[in-house]
Parts: C-alpha cells; sequence; structure tokens
C-alpha cells in the first residue's frame, strides 16, 4: 500500500467511519462515561482524534512533498 493510499484512509476514512459508521450503533444505548451519554463522549472524543489522524497522515505522506520541493529547487537554477 503506497504511503498516498495509507495517509487518505488514515486522514479521511478513518474519522469517517468512526462517525457515519459506529455512531448509529451507538445512538441507542444508555451507557454515560463521565456523565455524559456515549454517543456524545464519542463524537467529542473525534474532534481531537480527527487532528491527530489527520497529523499521523501528514507524516507518512511529507516524504513525498519533501521530495518534489527538493525537485523544483534544482529545476529553477
Amino acid at each position: 500500500m503506497s504511503g498516498a493510499r495509507k495517509s487518505l484512509g488514515i486522514g479521511l476514512g478513518l474519522p469517517v467511519l468512526a462517525i457515519l459508521v459506529v455512531m448509529p450503533l451507538l445512538a441507542d444505548t444508555d451507557v454515560y462515561v463521565f456523565g455524559i451519554p456515549l454517543l456524545w463522549a464519542w463524537m467529542f472524543a473525534w474532534f481531537p482524534l480527527t487532528s491527530l489522524c489527520l497529523w499521523v497522515a501528514w507524516r507518512i505522506d511529507e516524504p513525498r512533498y519533501r521530495d518534489e520541493e527538493r525537485s523544483d529547487e534544482g529545476a529553477g537554477r
């Protein structure tokens, strides 16, 4: 699996699956986490987790952009 596919899967696929697939499964639960319904806790947990997923995706795909930058610098001379 290429770096671009991994980064796309982690940066977009994982948060989309966590929200669109898991949330309907949690909608009918009566479980509470620290006094907050599990569905709300799940949603609010994914705000920072989505940022983390985007950061990991960037770190996976960053070498490709760094190589393109170096090749552009050489072409400009």
